[in-house]
């Protein structure tokens, strides 16, 4: 979905701007209430009938309409959408749980989401026959869990200074990928999504896009071109070496053995 909403921004005419429309509905966790009352003080944002972001650093504007909608009105909409309005929000229903009294709290928002402890939604699509065939997708979570180990990625040796001189705040932070790391997971992701496309394709049931072919390319290039964030180089040590502590003072916790 980000590289279509990505190529929309691009083609779009000059001054105009782009109204992306999400779910996101106040009670489903207080982290995100917080979040939205403290937006909806700044940057253009406003908690009326909806909650609506001007963003001030690209041309997109996001909108949530059902900001107020209570569990009842979501799930009158998807079981009555699909009727009355054409929308296929039944399939959405049989995922959640088929039924307002029999929420599996399967709702879910990336496939493999690392927020998430379980795919409960995705569980119970799969566990439908005409979808089973997307099971290999149960395999992206482990992989984003692993991505976060130290062995795949680069750290900063505790020398790193601001342009006054004193230390950063954080001066043996992690940081990026490793290139081989950022490969591997590349490959075994489209690994993934061949299998699933494989069996579709064969089945002429609907096929998936995790990585499509221009984002494929345009990964391979920047890690060709060995391409770091900023104030990263590429030549940093790797994440689990052990490396004395630096503190930002300056206080320096050597390894004891």
């Amino acid at each position: 979905m980000m590289h279509v909403l990505v190529e929309q921004i691009e083609n779009l005419p000059a001054g105009e701007r782009l109204l992306m429309l999400t779910g996101v509905r106040l009670g489903e966790s207080a982290v995100r209430d917080r979040r939205i009352y403290t937006s909806c003080s700044k940057d253009g944002g406003e908690c009326g009938q909806g909650w609506f972001q001007s963003s001030t650093y690209d041309r997109t504007d996001t909108f949530a309409p059902i900001i107020h909608w209570r569990v009842c009105h979501v799930w009158e909409w998807l079981i009555t959408g699909e009727l009355e309005h054409g929308f296929p929000t039944m399939a959405v229903a049989e995922a959640y749980g088929g039924d307002e009294n029999l929420e599996a709290s399967a709702r879910t928002g990336c496939i493999g989401c690392p927020l998430t402890q379980e795919d409960l939604a995705l569980d119970r699509v799969i566990a439908m026959p005409q979808w089973s065939y997307l099971a290999p997708l149960k395999k992206l979570k482990p992989i984003y869990r692993e991505m976060r180990g130290f062995q795949h990625r680069l750290q900063k040796d505790g020398t790193e200074r601001k342009k006054d001189g004193s230390l950063v705040k954080n001066p043996g932070r992690k940081g990026p990928l490793k290139l081989e790391s950022r490969l591997m997971f590349l490959e075994r992701i489209l690994g993934i999504q061949q299998e699933v496309n494989t069996y579709a394709i064969a089945n002429n049931r609907p096929t998936i896009s995790l990585i499509n072919n221009e984002e494929e390319n345009r990964i391979r290039e920047l890690i060709e071109l060995r391409t770091f964030p900023d104030k990263w180089t590429g030549d940093e040590p790797g994440g689990e070496e052990l490396l004395p502590e630096v503190y930002p003072s300056g206080a320096i916790q050597p390894l004891l053995w």
